[in-house]
C-alpha cells in the first residue's frame, strides 16, 4: 500500500483502568513502590543522623546496608513507569526515560541480589574469621562492592544497550478513499535482538545472576550457623539464641529463594515456548497476568530488603559481641588460673627455702 497519498489520522487504544486483574496489579506495584521508597529512604536518613549525631564511622556491615538501601530504592523508583505502562497499554516517555527505566530496574535488581551475596560474605567473615581484619577492613568492601558493580554492569551490558522505544501497529483501516486510521503504540523494549541471542544471553544471566549468587548465600549461611554451633559447643554459658539466629538465616535464604526462582522459572518456560511448535496458539490472559505476578517478585525483595537485613545486621552486631566477650572472658579466665599455679607455685618455693634457711 502505497502511504505517501494517504492522509494518515493515529489513535491510541483503549486504556486498561477498567479491568480488574490491571488494577489489582498496578495497586500492589503502587504499594510495593510506597513500601520500597519510604522503607529506604528511611533507613539511609537514620543512617546519616545516627552517624552524624555520634560522630562515628560507618562499619562495613552499615556501607553494605546504604548501596544496598540506594540499589533498591532505584529500583523501585522504577515502579511508576511500570504501573503506567500497564494501564495505558503504550510506553509513553519516549526513549531515554525508556534507558533509565531499564537501566535502573534490571541492573539495580541483578545487583541488589549481588549485594546481598557479599553482606552473607561479610556476617560469615565477622563472626567466624574475626582474626582475619582484612577480610573486613574498609579496603577490600569498597572493592567488593566496586567489582559487583561493573560485574552487574558487564553482563548486562548487552541487555541495557538494546532497551528502546518500538513503534508497534495494532490496527489499520481505510476510512475513506484517500485517508487511513491506523492504531499504533510505542513499547519500551529490546529492539534488533534476535531469539538465539537473547537465549544464550538469558542462560548465561541465569547461571552467573541466580544460581552463582544462590549457591554462595546458601554455602556462606551453613558455614556461619556451623561456626555458632561450634562455639556454643565451646563456651557453655555462652547466651546465643542459637535456634533464633538460625531461624532468622533459614528465613532469609528462603525469602531471597522464593523471590527469585519464580522468576527465573517463568523467562526460562516463556523462552521454552517461543521455541515450541504450538500451531499459533495464542497465550491465555491468566497465564499473562501471572506473569506480570510473578515479575513482581523481584520487585518485592527489593521493597522489603531495608526490614530483613536492617534487623539482621543489628542481630549480628549483638552476637558478634556476645562471641568476642565470652572469648575475652575465657582468656581472662585462663590467665587467672595461670596467675594462682605461679602464685602457689612462688608460695611453695618460699617455703622451701625458709626450710633450707632453718637447716
Amino acid at each position: 500500500m502505497n502511504y505517501d497519498s494517504l492522509e494518515i489520522t493515529y489513535v491510541l487504544p483503549p486504556p486498561n483502568h477498567q479491568d480488574p486483574q490491571v488494577l489489582i496489579m498496578a495497586s500492589a506495584y503502587m504499594l510495593l513502590f510506597l513500601l520500597g521508597t519510604c522503607g529506604n529512604v528511611t533507613v539511609l536518613t537514620t543512617i546519616y543522623h545516627v552517624s552524624r549525631l555520634h560522630r562515628a564511622r560507618l562499619d562495613n556491615t552499615l556501607l553494605y546496608v546504604i548501596v544496598l538501601s540506594c540499589v533498591d530504592f532505584g529500583v523501585c523508583i522504577s515502579l511508576p513507569f511500570t504501573v503506567l505502562d500497564q494501564i495505558l497499554g503504550f510506553w509513553m516517555f519516549g526513549s531515554v526515560i525508556c534507558k533509565l527505566q531499564a537501566l535502573l530496574e534490571n541492573f539495580g535488581k541483578i545487583l541488589s541480589s549481588l549485594i546481598i551475596t557479599a553482606m552473607s560474605f561479610d556476617r560469615y567473615a565477622g563472626v567466624c574469621q574475626a582474626q582475619n581484619k582484612c577480610l573486613r577492613s574498609k579496603k577490600m568492601t569498597a572493592s567488593i562492592l566496586l567489582g559487583l558493580a561493573a560485574y552487574a554492569l558487564i553482563t548486562l551490558g548487552p541487555l541495557l544497550w538494546s532497551f528502546n522505544t518500538k513503534e508497534i501497529i495494532l490496527f489499520e483501516k481505510k476510512t475513506a478513499p484517500h485517508k487511513l486510521t491506523r492504531m499504533q503504540i510505542e513499547k519500551c523494549t529490546m529492539v534488533n535482538v534476535s531469539s538465539s541471542v537473547f537465549t544464550m544471553f538469558t542462560v548465561y544471566q541465569f547461571i552467573l545472576c541466580y544460581c552463582l549468587p544462590l549457591s554462595l548465600v546458601a554455602f556462606f549461611y551453613i558455614k556461619l550457623l556451623h561456626c555458632l554451633r561450634e562455639h556454643k559447643r565451646q563456651f557453655k554459658s555462652s547466651h546465643i539464641p542459637l535456634l533464633r539466629i538460625s531461624l532468622y538465616t533459614f528465613a532469609l535464604a528462603c525469602f531471597y529463594f522464593i523471590c527469585w526462582t519464580p522468576f527465573w522459572i517463568s523467562t526460562l518456560y516463556a523462552i521454552y515456548l517461543e521455541y515450541a511448535d504450538e500451531n499459533g496458539k495464542t497465550v491465555s490472559p491468566a497465564f499473562v497476568y501471572s506473569m506480570y505476578f510473578i515479575h513482581a517478585l523481584p520487585f518485592t525483595n527489593s521493597a522489603i530488603n531495608w526490614i530483613l537485613y536492617g534487623l539482621f545486621s543489628c542481630n549480628l552486631k549483638a552476637l558478634k559481641f556476645n562471641i568476642d566477650k565470652n572469648y575475652e572472658n575465657h582468656i581472662n579466665g585462663n590467665t587467672k588460673i595461670l596467675a594462682k599455679i605461679n602464685e602457689s607455685q612462688i608460695c611453695e618455693d618460699h617455703d622451701d627455702n625458709r626450710q633450707i634457711l632453718r637447716i
